[in-house]
């Protein structure tokens, strides 16, 4: 996980169990001690990438709120997206799966580094920029991936995710 934020490097964060009911991860705000806390059970990349984010916040290099945290940390790696984010609007078709496939991985995180680059230009609501962006991709992909053969839908998801191949035409 470290590999991903090099901004940390160097730094000693502390690990621990979160115990609080309903809460799947904390991460300190306080950039002289950094720590994040995580509830094993339920343990997904995504959410010590979020948490991770917040540690990030503590220095001030990635703005403050939660929602601002969920799109630093899809923008980090589509490897780190294997959960739908917990602050940002995503479609139903995305938000109701309990850990996602190499397709939304990839397509959150390009979302994501599309909004950040947008938010680098000037652009002052980046966050509903990429709310808006998912959505419309989402229901876009519907009607295609509803044609493609099954085949044609894995290569395509495991090429955008690694980015590495162009995917084949449908």
């Amino acid at each position: 996980m470290r590999r991903f934020f090099p901004e940390l490097d160097g730094i000693t964060v502390r690990v621990g169990l979160v115990r609080k009911p309903g809460v799947l991860g904390w991460g300190s705000l306080d950039p002289e001690q950094p720590g994040v806390w995580v509830r094993p059970r339920r343990l997904d990349a995504f959410t010590i990438a979020h948490e991770f984010t917040h540690l990030l916040q503590a220095r001030g290099l990635v703005p403050g709120g939660e929602r601002a945290c969920d799109l630093w940390a899809l923008a980090r790696s589509p490897m780190l997206v294997d959960a739908p984010p917990g602050y940002l609007r995503v479609p139903a078709a995305i938000g109701r799966q309990r850990s996602l496939g190499a397709a939304d991985a990839a397509l959150l995180h390009r979302a994501a580094k599309l909004a950040l680059a947008a938010r680098a230009q000037g652009e002052r609501q980046y966050l509903r920029r990429f709310e808006r962006e998912v959505a419309a991709a989402v229901g876009t992909r519907g009607a295609a991936s509803a044609a493609a053969p099954l085949r044609h839908r894995m290569a395509r998801a495991i090429a955008e995710a690694f980015a590495f191949v162009r995917p084949p035409r449908a």
